[in-house]
């Protein structure tokens, strides 16, 4: 039996439980939405007494009550709608501000998530999640607590009114009450299980639309709008059958409910009319009652109509805390400086990732010291760019250690580590934000003057200048309103502002032309000369910099040389020259 068919009542229990602490702060105005309800709820017995005392001043030819009556009417409709506002305004004050601590919750945890976490995650499903999922929690708080709340206080003030009337008689609703809860545990399963296959399928079909927005030039260029419409088609398809399997059963439980409702009704008709009855109560204490039995059925019915809603928001609620249950990078570390010398040790350094199969890395051990250029080279898959991201930490190694400045990386705090790091890759990512608060991510204390120097040690203040915002101008997603050029400079001028004791380069040069290559590499070896600096090499210009070159094959360092040593020799440099891409003479 699959996972999702087989849903808990405890687990249901404990998601209500957990989003109930949500209203921490809010119980004032959580009350104040109650007693708006139960002022609303109360108001219905009031219409049925009202419907008593008209009948009764009918039959006794009261002409005085005809300045009573519209006075009561009124009153009891201005109680009642007064009632309803308060009851709304305050539930949805409740519900908002639930659904906005619940996100920014959300968001702050994703922010603090391992790699590893996101490398067995899909972007799809959890944006999907931080969005879609959140809603369904608030449809449960706002709409479906605002129906339970309101409809089953009108049920407990109805009920409670007709047997304050007649207990007697209405004694058929305890017949009927197991009945019903039977078939609300019953159709609350069944939700429960297509909502969480609905979800699913709407996770999948957010990914695949990601991936085809994201990726729209290679898909047209292999003509595959066919495929991907058929993919996405597949998930909306599964998302369509689970949400009309749920419908039908929220469909077929309200009127089973009106029936079994109407056969208490019937019956309690039945009993009303035999002449012991008829004899003991007057004409306008029996519509009275037969009123507030005949406006049950109305409240049971939308009661019953908000299952559909509830598991929905259960299934989103259990979404979004199966991600804030995810444990956060580990920050144990105590030790933080200012400033560091820039010494780097690996040693005895064994990883693998978490559903790797192969050891990424296998028993490194080396030393870079203070100020050194390390040209890290090997094959594609080799481990340069693991080995890299091991020193700020992006992984947990498995085995062995990593040490900077003589103390073991794992006794700083993360963000002090990283702060003494700066790394430029080959993919450059920037974010929808204007160029000012791109270049000084994350710190929004640099000057423009700070920024603009950045910029023009990264020869791109040359095109930002000719911008009509300048460091105002949006980028775009990922910076695609610049071309490749110019945004790799940027995220070299990102790095040259936070001038940090240790550079990591992803062969920052190869997406400029030539005029700018030479400008920004000479911009580089000015910002590289007191910083130690490791370069992923795929060329063997920037290989002729470096201070020594490190050869990693499988996992593992094969050779370590100076680039005279390596070019010296016919075989290495042969050897090397296949593990490089040539240096091309047209711009990049």
């Amino acid at each position: 039996m699959g996972k999702d068919s087989k849903p808990d009542d405890t687990s249901s229990l404990k998601l209500y439980i957990r989003l109930l602490k949500y209203l921490k702060g809010k119980t004032g105005h959580l009350t104040l939405s109650i007693l708006g309800f139960l002022v609303f709820g109360l108001s219905q017995p009031m219409l049925a007494k009202l419907m008593e005392v008209v009948i009764e001043s009918i039959e006794k030819q009261d002409t005085d009550a005809r300045w009573l009556l519209p006075a009561m009417a009124l009153g009891v409709y201005t109680f009642r709608g007064i009632g309803s506002f308060i009851g709304n305004y305050f539930n949805a004050l409740v519900g908002t501000g639930v659904i906005r601590d619940l996100k920014l919750e959300t968001f702050k945890h994703l922010t603090h998530l391992p790699a590893a976490f996101y490398d067995s995650s899909t972007q799809g499903k959890l944006i999907h999640n931080l969005n879609a999922s959140v809603k369904l929690v608030q449809n449960t708080i706002t709409n479906a607590l605002k129906t339970l709340i309101r409809e089953g206080i009108t049920i407990i003030a109805l009920v409670g009114y007709v047997f304050y009337l007649n207990w007697q008689l209405s004694m058929v609703f305890l017949v009927v009450a197991p009945i019903l809860l039977g078939l609300v545990s019953l159709a609350a399963k069944r939700l429960r299980k297509f909502a969480r296959r609905s979800e699913k399928a709407l996770g999948n079909a957010m990914q695949i639309s990601k991936e085809m927005i994201s990726n729209y030039g290679l898909v047209r260029s292999f003509g595959s709008q066919d495929y991907e419409k058929a993919r996405y088609e597949r998930a909306v398809n599964k998302s369509f059958e689970a949400q009309l399997k749920s419908r039908k059963v929220g469909a077929l439980f309200t009127p089973i409910a009106q029936v079994i409702v109407s056969c208490a009704v019937a019956s309690i008709v039945f009993l009303l009319l035999s002449p012991s009855i008829l004899d003991q109560y007057s004409a306008g204490e029996l519509i009275g009652y037969l009123t507030a039995i005949a406006l049950l059925p109305k409240s049971i019915k939308q009661l019953g109509g908000i299952g559909v809603t509830i598991q929905q928001g259960l299934v989103g609620a259990e979404m979004v805390f199966n991600l804030l249950d995810a444990s956060p990078e580990p920050d144990l570390g105590t030790h933080t400086t200012n400033s560091v010398q820039g010494k780097i040790e690996f040693r005895n350094l064994d990883f693998k990732y978490p559903k790797g199969k192969q050891p990424a890395l296998e028993n490194i051990s080396t030393i870079i010291a203070p100020g050194e250029l390390i040209a890290l080279v090997g094959p594609s898959g080799s481990g340069k760019s693991t080995l890299s991201s091991l020193i700020y930490r992006l992984y947990e190694v498995d085995s062995g250690k990593i040490f900077l400045d003589d103390i073991d990386i794992n006794d700083y705090k993360l963000d002090n580590l990283r702060s003494h790091i700066a790394i430029v890759g080959q993919n450059v990512r920037l974010f929808d934000d204007t160029l000012r608060n791109n270049i000084a991510y994350g710190d929004v204390a640099y000057s423009d003057e700070q920024i603009a120097d950045a910029l023009r040690h990264a020869n791109a203040w040359e095109f930002v200048e000719k911008l009509p915002l300048g460091l105002d101008t949006p980028v775009g997603e990922n910076g695609l309103k610049f071309s490749g050029g110019q945004r790799q400079r940027i995220s070299l001028a990102r790095a040259f502002l936070k001038d940090a004791r240790i550079l990591i380069l992803d062969e920052a040069t190869s997406a400029l032309d030539n005029e700018s290559e030479t400008a920004v590499a000479k911009a580089i070896d000015e910002i590289t000369a007191d910083k130690t600096t490791i370069v992923i090499a795929h060329r063997l210009k920037t290989i002729q910099k470096a201070d020594r070159v490190i050869v990693i094959e499988r996992g593992r360092i094969v050779k370590e040389a100076s680039p005279d040593q390596i070019l010296a020799n016919s075989q290495e440099l042969s050897r090397l020259e296949a593990m490089l891409t040539p240096t091309p003479d047209q711009p990049g």
